[in-house]
């Protein structure tokens, strides 16, 4: 190490090549420096100035120093080395941090930085800890569930002592124990510490988050033994925090702070119910929550900073939802609670344009409210009624005003409307149709007649057209939402007089007529889309109070169709449809008003309501029935190819046609009897298709013509809309009308059956996948059995045969064709959506059990060997990290590996050891997966292990290949072992029943690896653990046999539930699963590699 002597040298070195001499200086320190920071070998030196210099210079130079060195020369420096300058830096840092934070936070950086950097580098030096870093920042393909394990690790070990350091520090904070000189180094020193609270409470503790898009939680999964935070003392302290941040300072308040404490106690009100030992602790704890809003209120405290005044109000939000009326009546603070908090919302809505999303949690509170009025009536503050009626009037009052801003002056606005914003607009439609519930028909007329007077203000001209296109919109939402309101599922007997409920129905009449007749009223070009949007929301709620109403009035004469100005029912029917069919003809250049006409079309059609009677038994709506009794639905079912639908011929809509189609044809099997149209007139214009499609290919003779440009449309459009049909066939009945359809030789074509002109087609179209995908998803639908209910042939019949080799001849078609092209820009759109689907048409055939696989054998029929090879090539051409990473679309892998091994593992044992392997890597990570692909996952293997113990010793040709198989890939089932087991001790796996049998099967393959695996986890206890552990893997095997009968397994199944059970009760075994689970992914890791 260099002396003392050299260090000041150095100083005096640093300070003239900083500037401290003149240029001649400079250039000499330049000459004497530079070396020391191009070789390795001067480390030592650089660290003796930090250790003993406090000259800022010097620092400076050798932080920097040692940072390029480290950067550049990291491959020559030894492991010893890193090892010493990280731990010199840790422990300088601890000593002098304080220091360098107030005289030098630059160089205090710079040395955090090349921690930092060591640290780092040293993780890719170590597999185990490149391990690691992949599980930290996840590249694309890795598993949540492996994530899920670090995390709740993470939360069990390290953060109940991180929040309790954050919440000591807080409390000395709060008590003024803590001083820093420097006020602004305070206010850091905060603020960090309320972050780190805000981060541990915000803590995903049940791993259920789907994303962290969102600030909202609605219950903290807060652990039960986190007992220090259930003192009414916790809230008590924010709130505290809170005041001294405006207060403590006045002249520059810690608003970051501020916002911090009420962020903090956002996450503190939504603490989980039960996480409270008694009711009385938690009303304790709910008191001082309301007592301390209740404070802030008063006071306006922090009110008038816009981030402070919404997390204020997310506060009130979250105190009120997590929290029954009932207990909040019976809190003391709450009794002025409720007049101040009306203050506070009539305020902010009258300031509407200040933080408009914000009002959103401020009218939640009140809509909160509304059911338990009904049940506590006497019991609630006197006035609660009128404080909703009143913040319901200005609610509405604000949208209109909102409405008048954005139409004059929208440029402007820094806000956006919630007109455009589809998510904030039914937030607040959802609450109206809460709040107007208090007081309805007060609210019904004022909004009735604030629609009559914007009309006549517009048709007067003392408004402008774009403000009352404006207004005249948010009104059409504002009574879609009321009438939506009204629909509930219990109505009373139509013979109990209610002049309450005829008012009401009069009012919903009422509001129903203004839109039904501006509806009418607007059928030109210039409608805006944003008011056809409104009309749409208005008929989906007004369907849903309409089927109320025809309930109430099948014995009698309808009083709601009159006040509607109708006929009868069938008449309000036509009406309905009449607007969709509209828009489906005339608004082709409104692309959100098409696909909201078609949804509710659908839901109109395919919709089924059962209404509740009080004193009679429910009753079954079939909205699709209704229409089928008017002509509007014939007129459907005769025009549905007409030039009229316009959309039809446009490109951007082509996945609409099978929503399209699946509505129509929903309509059309609904008692076909009873209808005037049959399924032969229904579908001539797809024949007339195919008749087209026939002729382009020279009647048959070149079916490579099907390539011709001029086919692509019609032939997408055409497999889109039978994909709707096969959806709408359900039934046995219907689906075999279909089938019949399809499958039969047509004498036009020369006896060709229609699906032949689609093996053509897979043949031609291969490489395009916009028109295969929809190619083969019609067949993966059409081939669906749905539960064995939908496909039903006789046992005498061909046809489940002749399905299946119609189907797997447009799989072996494109397969085969995909499986020899290389390169792809897209490889997820180009190759793997199609190889998914195509997987998933053999999988959903062989699920289907309607063909007897057994003729193909028999006849020398090659087609069912070539698919299932072509199935197993595919699966194997998807490299694993693409699996994983698309593995919501390629979960079809697994789905046919599970069917495959259930019912052709003679066919997969064929594939060289290799393939096989790789396939049982598949589902190794398949076992780490969502659930969905776990289960499969399991399955697979269950059947994979059960034939391999069942012809581990036959000297059949089966038992030769698992042999074969057993011998060349040794590790292959040991890995299974070991992985399942460091599953079950994590609690990673939700079902045991799923995973007993293969375990079973697993450990009496594998009884060697079994014990060494038993004993490797026993030795890894505490010595006075180890017998505890060992009991339990005794307790295991207790009276199982060396067999894999029902009984045995049943047995094994029982012991497997008390053995997870008590072994994740020892703390020891919890804290080496992750070395458990390291070690299986190293060895896999290499595998992959190899």
């Amino acid at each position: 190490m260099a002396d003392l002597a050299e260090v000041q040298q150095l100083e005096l070195l640093c300070q003239a090549f900083y500037g401290g001499g003149g240029k001649e200086e400079q250039n000499e320190a330049h000459k004497v420096l530079l070396p020391l920071v191009n070789n390795p070998e001067n480390m030592p030196r650089l660290q003796a100035v930090l250790a003993h210099s406090s000259n800022l210079q010097a620092l400076l130079f050798a932080s920097s120093g040692l940072m390029n060195l480290f950067t550049r020369y990291w491959g020559q420096i030894s492991d010893k080395q890193k090892e010493e300058t990280r731990n010199f830096l840790l422990n300088y840092l601890y000593q002098r941090s304080a220091d360098l934070l107030h005289n030098a936070h630059e160089i205090l950086g710079h040395l955090i930085r090349l921690l930092c950097r060591i640290v780092k580098l040293s993780w890719f030096e170590d597999v185990d800890k490149a391990k690691l870093t992949q599980e930290m920042q996840p590249k694309i393909g890795s598993h949540m569930s492996r994530l899920r394990r670090v995390a709740f690790s993470f939360r069990d070990i390290a953060l109940p002592s991180i929040l309790k350091v954050a919440v000591k520090t807080l409390q000395q904070f709060d008590a003024g124990a803590i001083r820093v000189p420097n006020e602004e180094e305070e206010t850091r020193l905060l603020k960090q510490v309320l972050q780190l609270a805000l981060n541990c409470l915000s803590f995903d503790f049940m791993g259920t988050m789907a994303d962290d898009t969102t600030d909202e939680q609605n219950t903290v999964m807060i652990p039960q033994g986190w007992s220090e935070f259930r003192e009414e003392t916790f809230p008590r302290m924010f709130f505290s925090l809170y005041n001294a941040c405006w207060h403590k300072t006045p002249h520059r308040p810690r608003v970051e702070c501020a916002r911090l404490c009420l962020s903090c106690l956002v996450l503190i009100s939504a603490f989980r119910r039960s996480f409270f030992e008694t009711t009385a602790i938690r009303n304790k704890y709910m008191g001082e929550l309301i007592l301390g809003t209740f404070q802030i209120i008063k006071t306006r405290t922090g009110l008038s900073d816009d981030m402070c005044y919404h997390e204020f109000c997310r506060l009130i939000g979250k105190v009120n939802t997590s929290h029954h009326l009932s207990e909040l009546c019976a809190s003391e603070p709450f009794r002025e609670f409720p007049q101040h908090l009306f203050d506070f919302t009539m305020e902010s809505l009258k300031s509407w344009q200040r933080m408009p999303n914000s009002k959103h949690y401020l009218l939640g509170v009140w809509a909160h409210m509304i059911s338990p009025l009904l049940f506590y009536k006497q019991r609630v503050p006197k006035d609660l009624e009128l404080y909703i009626e009143r913040i319901t009037a200005a609610f509405i009052m604000s949208r209109m005003c909102v409405a008048e801003a954005i139409a004059e002056d929208s440029d402007n606005c820094d806000w956006e409307s919630p007109l455009n914003n589809e998510v904030l607009r039914q937030e607040q439609l959802e609450v109206l149709s809460q709040l107007a519930r208090c007081r309805y028909t007060k609210t019904a007329r004022m909004v009735h007649d604030l629609f009559e007077e914007t009309k006549a203000k517009a048709q007067s001209g003392e408004m402008n057209r774009k403000v009352f296109e404006e207004k005249i919109t948010w009104l059409v939402y504002l009574i879609g939402a009321l009438v939506g309101s009204n629909w509930t599922g219990r109505l009373p007997d139509v013979h109990v007089e209610d002049a309450s409920s005829e008012t009401v129905q009069m009012a919903n009449a009422g509001l129903s007529k203004l839109v039904l007749t501006l509806i009418e009223e607007t059928k030109c070009e210039g409608t805006p889309e944003a008011l056809e949007l409104a009309f749409l929301y208005f008929l989906d709620q007004f369907r849903k109070l309409f089927i109320g109403q025809f309930a109430r009035t099948l014995d009698s004469p309808s009083a709601f169709a009159t006040a509607l100005g109708a006929a009868d029912d069938k008449a309000i029917v036509a009406t309905l449809v009449s607007k969709i069919g509209f828009n489906l003809q005339h608004r082709v250049n409104m692309p959100e008003c098409i696909k909201k006409s078609m949804d509710l079309l659908f839901e109109f059609v395919a919709g089924v309501h059962i209404v509740h009677w009080i004193s009679r038994a429910p009753e079954l709506i079939v909205t699709g029935r209704l229409l089928l009794e008017t002509p509007t639905g014939a007129y459907f079912l005769t025009n549905h190819c007409s030039a009229e639908f316009k959309f039809l011929s446009m490109r951007r809509y082509s996945r609409l046609r099978t929503t399209y189609y699946l509505t129509l044809g929903t309509l059309l099997f609904y008692q076909q009897q009873k209808t005037t149209v049959s399924f032969e007139q229904f579908v001539q214009p797809m024949d007339a298709i195919f008749l087209s499609l026939w002729q382009q290919t020279d009647e048959g003779r070149n079916p490579a013509s099907i390539r011709n440009p001029l086919c692509r449309d019609p032939l997408i459009g055409l497999v889109r809309d039978l994909r709707g049909l096969s959806f709408a066939s359900g039934l046995s009945s219907t689906y075999t009308v279909l089938f019949d359809w399809l499958m039969s030789p047509w004498k036009k074509i020369n006896g060709t059956t229609r699906m032949a002109i689609f093996s053509w087609a897979a043949d031609a179209w291969w490489d395009d996948a916009e028109v295969l995908v929809p190619l083969l998803k019609f067949i993966a639908d059409f081939v669906d059995n749905r539960g064995g209910n939908r496909i039903h042939f006789v046992e005498s019949s061909a046809n489940g045969i002749r399905l299946f080799k119609e189907a797997s001849s447009v799989v072996l078609k494109y397969g085969n064709r995909i499986l020899q092209k290389q390169d792809f820009s897209d490889p997820y759109k180009e190759k793997y959506k199609g190889m998914a689907v195509a997987l998933q048409i053999l999988s959903n055939i062989i699920r289907g059990s309607y063909c007897h696989y057994e003729v193909f054998e028999v006849y020398g029929d090659t087609v069912l060997n070539d698919s299932l090879r072509l199935a197993l090539q595919m699966c194997l051409a998807i490299p694993q990290d693409d699996l994983m990473a698309y593995l919501k679309s390629l979960g079809a892998v697994y789905s046919f590996l599970e069917v495959a091994t259930e019912s052709f593992m003679q066919n997969i044992l064929e594939l060289p050891p290799a393939h096989l392997a790789q396939l049982l890597r598949c589902v190794e990570d398949g076992l780490c997966a969502q659930e969905t692909v776990l289960m499969l996952s399991c399955a697979t293997l269950g059947n994979f292990v059960e034939f391999i113990f069942k012809y581990r010793n036959s000297e059949e040709k089966e038992g030769e290949a698992v042999r074969a198989f057993l011998e060349a890939q040794p590790g292959s089932l040991p890995r299974m072992l070991q992985l399942i087991f460091q599953l079950l001790m994590t609690g990673q796996l939700p079902n045991l029943f799923s995973i007993s049998g293969v375990l079973l099967g697993l450990i009496l393959l594998q009884e060697n690896e079994y014990l060494k695996l038993k004993q490797q986890i026993i030795e890894q206890q505490i010595e006075c653990k180890r017998p505890q552990v060992e009991g339990f893997f005794t307790a295991l095997m207790l009276n199982i046999e060396e067999d894999l009968e029902t009984a045995n397994k049943d047995k094994f199944m029982r012991n497997l539930y008390h053995f997870a059970h008590d072994i994740r009760k020892s703390t020891r075994v919890h804290l080496i699963n992750s070395s458990l689970l390291l070690e299986w992914q190293v060895e896999r890791k290499l595998d992959l590699q190899g």
